[in-house]
């Protein structure tokens, strides 16, 4: 971000602007969703660019860089939003051509991956383990980050699909399922051999199943150490 006095009348347009962003960031920070104006502002900034270069009502000319836009959202008013990029996001709604732009601009959400041993102590100021213990399992990233993934590669990749996903039509592992990105899967309930058909056969259809039964058959005619 630069700020700085402007030394001559700013051009309308960034005057404008700069009343854009103060209007957002004031409705934002008090809540004044329902009046539907937030995401209309919202979509003024994001598709016109014009958080990048503004002057605010006290003449300061404010310019950020294309990749500055998560601190053009946290700085506070009147050269940000003083928001949150999660806020931001929601308001967006069921927009795939917003949705698309907001994560071209923003970053992925960190998943919390372990750093090296040797450089970090844990929240409760004790050493972290010493490099010959053995290290602790990795979590699996929470399940809202491998969604997000999934939408940003759908802005990215598939824009169609991540209507479906906006609209609550589709849901985002279907969309990728659909896309081809991952195989379909489901979950198996084991205490009844009658649920466990009937849930394969639903999934599968006629013929998958049929060939999972001879998959079967053949597993249950071998000796047991060839499985």
């Amino acid at each position: 971000m630069t700020p700085r006095d402007t030394q001559h009348p700013a051009p309308g347009d960034l005057k404008e602007r700069g009343q854009l962003v103060a209007s957002l960031g004031s409705s934002l920070r008090s809540g004044a969703t329902s009046l539907g104006t937030v995401p209309k502002l919202l979509e003024q900034l994001l598709t016109t660019g014009g958080w990048m270069d503004f002057v605010t009502r006290l003449g300061d000319h404010i310019t950020y860089d294309a990749g500055e836009f998560p601190d053009f959202v946290e700085t506070l008013p009147l050269q940000g939003l003083g928001a949150d990029l999660a806020v931001v996001e929601r308001l967006i709604g069921p927009s795939p051509d917003l949705l698309a732009i907001f994560y071209e601009l923003t970053p992925p959400r960190e998943r919390g991956r372990p750093k090296n041993a040797n450089d970090v102590h844990n929240s409760s100021g004790h050493a972290a383990p010493a490099p010959d213990e053995p290290p602790a399992p990795r979590r699996q990233p929470p399940a809202g980050n491998r969604a997000e993934a999934i939408m940003r590669r759908l802005a990215k990749d598939r824009p169609d699909l991540l209507e479906e996903v906006t609209s609550g039509r589709m849901k985002a592992y279907t969309a990728a399922v659909e896309a081809g990105w991952r195989s379909p899967q489901t979950t198996i309930p084991l205490a009844d051999p009658e649920a466990i058909a009937r849930k394969l056969f639903a999934k599968l259809g006629t013929e998958q199943a049929q060939e999972v039964c001879s998959a079967l058959a053949r597993l249950v005619e071998q000796p047991s150490g060839d499985i």
